[in-house]
């Protein structure tokens, strides 16, 4: 019933793991590529990322419970404070 796998078919086994192999891989490097061009700063980042936006502190509205920028109001129209 299952005999001895053909010399084509070992072939076509083998160049199937190595390209799932190769692929992974690939993603892997990608992946690692990318988290060092986050680790990068300013004019030493990849040409063509997107420049990180500014972190800022966020409260909440004491009326609605929504969270906002502390520099700005609710859009609720209340100031939260």
């Amino acid at each position: 019933m299952f005999g001895l796998p053909t010399f084509p078919k070992l072939l076509i086994i083998a160049a199937i793991i190595a390209a799932v192999w190769y692929f992974m891989r690939r993603g892997q490097v990608a992946r690692r590529e990318q988290e060092s061009g986050r680790e990068q700063s300013g004019s030493a980042a990849k040409p063509g990322a997107r420049p990180q936006k500014p972190i800022e502190d966020m409260v909440q509205c004491k009326s609605c419970g929504a969270y906002f920028p502390a520099k700005s109001s609710c859009s609720c129209g209340h100031s939260g404070n």
